[in-house]
Order: C-alpha cells, then sequence, then structure tokens
C-alpha cells in the first residue's frame, strides 16, 4: 500500500523536529500496547514500521532543513 502525505513547506526552518514530534505522537497514542513491548511474533512488523519511519523522517528533514542549514 503507498499512502500519500502532504508535508507543509510553511513550516518555519527548524521546526522539522517539532513537525515529527507531533507525528509520533499521534501514532504512539493509537498503539494498542506499551512502546516497549512487542507481542510475540510481531518483531518483523515492528522492524518494518522502523523503515517507514525512517524513510518518513528523511522525507520530512528535505522539506523542513535544519536552522544550520546555512553555515
Amino acid at each position: 500500500m503507498i499512502i500519500e502525505i502532504e508535508i507543509p513547506d510553511s513550516l518555519p526552518e527548524g521546526h522539522g523536529s517539532s513537525f515529527k514530534k507531533g507525528v509520533a505522537e499521534v501514532l504512539l497514542a493509537n498503539a494498542t500496547t506499551p512502546l516497549d513491548h512487542t507481542p510475540n511474533g510481531h518483531e518483523r512488523s515492528r522492524e518494518l514500521g522502523k523503515q517507514t519511519g525512517e524513510v518518513l523522517a528523511t522525507e520530512i528533514a528535505k522539506v523542513v532543513k535544519p536552522l544550520d542549514s546555512k553555515n
């Protein structure tokens, strides 16, 4: 499945971390088990989720540059 999202390019420079935290807060609030618990047999799914998170973080960084990107 491919999900398209819009990352607002109107976010001020240096706000990428706050944006990612907002996304993470909502995703974690929808988890049905504690964060440190991975049910038996779900390890592969958790790793796939981490890989997807890495891609998402990279894409957000492309839109919202860190404050020191001018250097």
